[in-house]
């Protein structure tokens, strides 16, 4: 494994950088279509614990690398990354980037729950490099979003999405999903209706997979 690590970075990293994903795994509550890797908490006292192990982690990494790497691309996915404290998401992505050189034209790019993004957690990522946020929303239904345990109002949405282009973020993703237990066609297209209002730079739209 640490030599195809080792291969893949020598190939790479000098011309290219290399990309890194971090899974941030907490979520307060279970979405009922949720296929993620998750553990269902709402005791914040795991997020240090978390971040810690998580940067011993990359310092094995730089072992086996030798130079210092160039970073090209960051996506937080979860679990629901804003779990986290915004104080705690900057101490993560720091404790990376002090040992790293920042690709010129690095794309970094997070995950995120309406209901539990907040400004300082925008200010604090978009300081850190971050332009891109994706929003899971899947159906603005009320029934559909009781039954799937996902419950986000239009208007935290729309106040999140507009915020973070106030901060200066230049992509906005909506995460959609079909399939979904008493989703009707006439839902579906009040959703897409409503997701049009907003204007999203980019939609994933999936389906169910039960």
């Amino acid at each position: 494994w640490k030599d195809c690590v080792k291969k893949s970075y020598d190939e790479t990293n000098m011309d290219h950088g290399i990309s890194i994903y971090i899974h941030l795994p907490f979520c307060e509550s279970l979405c009922t279509y949720c296929g993620c890797n998750t553990r269902i908490t709402v005791n914040h006292k795991v997020e240090d614990v978390y971040i810690a192990a998580v940067l011993n982690e990359w310092k094995l990494y730089l072992d086996v690398f030798k130079t210092t790497p160039k970073i090209k691309d960051i996506h937080l996915g979860g679990g629901t990354p804003t779990f986290f404290s915004a104080a705690n998401l900057r101490k993560l992505i720091e404790g990376v980037l002090s040992s790293s050189i920042v690709s010129t034209d690095a794309a970094f790019s997070f995950e995120a729950h309406p209901n539990n993004t907040t400004s300082d957690h925008l200010q604090t990522l978009f300081e850190l490099g971050f332009r891109r946020l994706s929003l899971g929303i899947q159906d603005f239904d009320p029934k559909v979003q009781a039954i799937v345990n996902r419950i986000q109002s239009f208007e935290s949405v729309e106040k999140v999405t507009e915020e973070a282009r106030r901060i200066g973020y230049t992509s906005v993703n909506y995460d959609l999903i079909y399939g979904l237990p008493l989703q009707t066609l006439k839902s579906i297209i009040d959703t897409v209706n409503k997701v049009n209002l907003l204007k999203p730079d980019r939609i994933a739209f999936y389906s169910y997979a039960h």
